[in-house]
């Protein structure tokens, strides 16, 4: 019979583990809430700055951001049975340059999360197409910022 390692077995658990599709936890999912309604609230207030298609792209943003909170709000309501807390936060008094950068780290942030959950079984196409969307919305902001005239 062989001696059991423990270390050996505990590396051969942290993989198995690893490997295990990652499930939303409702703080997550409540984190991931306040972070798209900051985003379609900046998004929405950032657009009445601006005319034309910078304008439409940014009101644009701030719907699918509602979408993404209203998806969210969801799976928070079905795997918890109860409803997430609604924090509302405002966009400071900065640059469009500014905000917007701020805005690419949360768009990235979520982008993450969303990838890492793709695997749920159950929310897991939910989370992929947010991700595909979060993606798609990275690549607005710096096309946003690379098209405003923000001396």
């Amino acid at each position: 019979m062989e001696k059991y390692d423990a270390q050996k077995a505990a590396r051969v658990w942290q993989r198995v583990q690893a490997e295990q599709p990652q499930m939303a936890t409702a703080s997550q999912l409540q984190e991931m809430l306040e972070e798209e309604w900051l985003d379609a609230t900046t998004y929405l207030q950032l657009a009445r700055q601006f005319q034309g298609p910078i304008r439409e792209k940014l009101q644009r943003m701030g719907k699918d951001e509602q979408t993404h909170a209203a998806c969210l709000k969801g799976i928070y309501t079905l795997t918890t049975g109860g409803h997430p807390a609604q924090k509302t936060k405002q966009m400071p008094p900065e640059s469009p340059q500014t905000i917007l950068r701020r805005c690419y780290g949360r768009e990235m942030r979520c982008l993450a999360a969303y990838e890492a959950l793709s695997g749920d079984k159950e929310y897991g196409p939910v989370f992929a197409q947010l991700a595909a969307e979060e993606r798609e919305h990275c690549k607005n902001i710096l096309h946003l910022i690379g098209k405003m005239d923000l001396k």
